[in-house]
């Protein structure tokens, strides 16, 4: 079968297609026909050297992804052939056992093998089945985007709650998981603000139901603008992926006893210094949590709203298997608008 490595990492050139053995399914395992597979932020991280340490030159990359079982191995139970699934990045996290380090031991597409390959092995206890009505553009690009939303914006931004009606919730910039957001809090009553540079991404999410678009280029203020539009009410929930370089403009555009899930650093490194002063966030009760991804049930249940509600997730681009190198510097480039795809199968 054929696979792509990640190489001696460095940029997008590393990136290396081979002959590979087919895999067998272990006890545990299931061996499954990539369909399809999709790319996040942290995949040109890892191509970087900026994303996991001491990776193997030979790592398979890619952490979302859909799939058909092939076989099972021993022990597995609950699948049959010829079934669609999908799997949670981190394998050993799940509703029982709670978040810690040991989670990273087993991180698809990242310490162990991920999508980008003809056939793939799944450990048994990650995947997920998918419903009929979700399609495999949906089902392959939301691995990643599904349990980080889902904890940023349902677990901890509404407490669980499956009803976002009178909620406002806000994401910046219109990548995979900024859009998803978009399309998640609608399907569950939301109302949602965005950010772009673009006007014509703006009237794309316009028309995917964004109740307030802003042009953070023609208003660098994009915040107080934010608060003008709603009155000055303020974001109840926020997916920020823009990170501490940039946060005052955050704290500003949330409103009182407001909820800030932060899980990128699109303004620059996850560890950059914080720019905002204690102020706001004491004068508005605002409670702040860092989001690593999700746990399987989180996934699990963003994935039954997406199939409740048929929400398509949007696929900016999609390359050939054998043309994977530039799906990644599509992204790289920042053009895309929601997920870039590569086919396999």
């Amino acid at each position: 079968m054929k696979a792509w490595e990640i190489g001696a990492r460095g940029d997008t050139e590393s990136l290396r297609m081979v002959e590979r053995a087919e895999p067998v399914a272990e006890p545990g395992e299931m061996l499954v026909r990539t369909i399809a597979a999709g790319l996040n932020y942290r995949d040109l991280m890892i191509l970087r050297g900026h994303y996991g340490a001491d990776l193997p030159e030979n790592r398979i990359p890619l952490t979302d992804g859909v799939g058909a079982i092939e076989a099972l191995g021993e022990g597995v139970e609950g699948f049959a052939v010829g079934e669609r699934v999908v799997a949670a990045n981190f394998v050993d996290w799940d509703p029982d056992s709670g978040f810690g380090y040991h989670i990273f031991n087993r991180d698809i597409g990242v310490t162990i093998d991920g999508w980008l390959a003809e056939k793939i092995m799944l450990p048994a206890k990650a995947a997920i089945k998918v419903a009929d009505s979700v399609t495999d553009q949906t089902a392959a690009t939301l691995a990643v985007v599904a349990g980080t939303v889902w904890h940023a914006m349902v677990d901890f931004g509404a407490d669980g709650a499956n009803d976002l009606s009178g909620k406002l919730v806000l994401a910046q910039g219109t990548g995979g998981v900024a859009i998803f957001a978009l399309q998640l809090a609608k399907a569950m009553g939301a109302d949602f603000a965005i950010t772009s540079s673009s006007d014509d991404k703006l009237a794309k999410a316009r028309e995917l139901g964004a109740d307030f678009t802003l042009n953070y280029r023609d208003s660098p203020d994009w915040a107080a603008a934010l608060l003008e539009a709603t009155g000055g009410r303020g974001a109840d929930i926020v997916v920020d992926t823009i990170g501490f370089g940039e946060f005052a403009q955050t704290l500003e555009a949330t409103g009182l006893e407001g909820r800030i899930g932060t899980l990128g650093a699109l303004s620059g490194s996850p560890q950059d210094t914080a720019d905002f002063s204690q102020g706001p966030l004491l004068g508005k009760n605002i409670t702040i949590k860092g989001i690593t991804s999700g746990h399987r049930g989180m996934f699990e249940k963003a994935l039954r709203v997406v199939a409740d509600k048929s929400v398509e997730t949007v696929v900016d681009a999609a390359f050939d298997f054998t043309d994977a190198r530039l799906a990644y510097e599509y992204l790289e480039s920042g053009a895309h608008m929601g997920k870039v795809m590569v086919r396999v199968g």
